[in-house]
């Protein structure tokens, strides 16, 4: 054991299940089922080892979507260090190497949903959007004739459901470019209930899909509410035909939730009453790992023509630090070391890339500092949807 980094893919099984009892028990989870969600990540498994496995963590490789364009991310998912040796240091050690990897060997950003906000944003991570869940009674929702068709959907149709997804999510801040793993969240069924798809279709032309699960009030009732792990509408009536689907439950069927941004489009058909609650807010962290990279790869406006500076402040990762200069044109930002600009927080940086904060906020939260004079130029370049993402990994 002595002869192994202190960080790393496990050695074998045996810190493999080391670790699952570790995420396990950190989780209130058992352990068979995290033994096996263990070994299903093969090598994105990394652990923190000393006499022993310490810690570990498991590496989502996927996408998210940024102005339109797919910008590799890892999703860090997992994060757990051995109950007795908590509040010691070593969930930071191991976030730390792990940041490190990235910035040396993976992509330039990594997200995630954080269980201790505190240990991340010591890091550089910083809230840059949200999973919202919002419910609404059944009797409430329209019946409405959209003229299209709706049908099961089945295994073969997975490509329909993501190239759905895909010219859906696209242009939407934050949503994932799932990987095969995400995909595999997203479908699996539940032991205790089936999982139901629907497909929206236009004279064979495929609209919109929703896949969702039943759950029951009680133990002993017979009624149920909706939970929806997907609803992608490409048009208004997709959405009004896959909202008319659930509200034709109503006889059996109390509620419908479905995860949404903030200013969805289907909200038009939704809010028409004060029923619709938010019964769900989760807040994911977005890090910056590689300046130049992140910038020069995430999407623009390509009818916005700007240029600012920044000085970025990167403890975590010295690289990053420094003044950097920002030139966007036709849609492509170029980014090069130099220039006098405004004091920005990495963290700040992230919520700036993501969307969710701009310069006046960002000022707000002391993410941002100095002169701002670049401010209306940053603010146009980061300009977008409101980012969220259906997903939680």
């Amino acid at each position: 054991m002595s002869d192994l980094p202190r960080y790393g893919v496990p050695d074998g099984d045996a810190e493999k299940r080391a670790y699952a009892a570790i995420v396990a028990e950190a989780f209130a989870g058992e352990f068979e089922t995290f033994n096996a969600w263990v070994h299903d990540f093969g090598a994105d498994v990394r652990v923190l080892r000393d006499a022993g496995v310490l810690g570990g963590l498991v590496i989502y490789r996927m996408g998210q979507f940024f102005g339109g364009v797919s910008v590799p991310a890892w999703g860090i998912a997992g994060v757990g260090v051995r109950p007795e040796l908590r509040a010691k240091g070593f969930a930071h050690e191991l976030m730390l190497a792990n940041l490190r990897e990235c910035h040396d060997h993976g992509p330039p950003i990594s997200t995630l949903y954080p269980a201790a906000p505190k240990l991340y944003r010591n890091l550089g991570w910083e809230f840059s959007g949200s999973r919202t869940a919002i419910g609404a009674n059944l009797h409430e929702l329209a019946l409405r004739d959209h003229g299209l068709t709706l049908r099961p959907g089945t295994p073969k149709d997975d490509d329909i459901l993501g190239a759905l997804y895909s010219r859906s999510h696209q242009y939407e801040n934050g949503c994932l470019d799932r990987s095969d793993r995400i995909w595999g969240r997203v479908r699996r069924v539940p032991v205790d209930t089936p999982l139901f798809c629907y497909i929206a279709e236009r004279d064979g032309v495929p609209e919109g899909y929703t896949l969702y699960t039943q759950k029951r009030a009680t133990p002993n009732s017979f009624r149920y509410d909706m939970l929806v792990r997907d609803f992608v509408a490409t048009t208004p009536a997709a959405a009004g035909a896959l909202i008319a689907h659930f509200a034709r439950n109503r006889s059996v069927a109390n509620r419908v939730q479905l995860y949404v941004a903030p200013d969805a489009p289907v909200l038009i058909e939704l809010l028409r009453t004060q029923e619709v609650a938010v019964e769900q807010r989760m807040h994911w962290m977005l890090r910056i790992v590689r300046v130049k990279d992140a910038l020069e790869g995430r999407g623009y406006n390509r009818h916005v023509r700007a240029d600012a500076a920044i000085s970025v402040i990167d403890e975590a990762l010295p690289d990053n630090s420094g003044a950097w200069t920002l030139s966007l044109s036709d849609g492509h930002m170029t980014v090069r070391r130099g220039g006098q600009g405004p004091g920005l927080d990495i963290r700040g940086l992230a919520a700036m890339y993501s969307g969710s904060m701009g310069p006046p906020q960002l000022r707000a939260a002391g993410l941002l500092a100095g002169d701002d004079a670049h401010d209306s130029a940053l603010a146009a370049m980061f300009a977008g949807t409101t980012p969220w993402m259906p997903d939680y990994f």
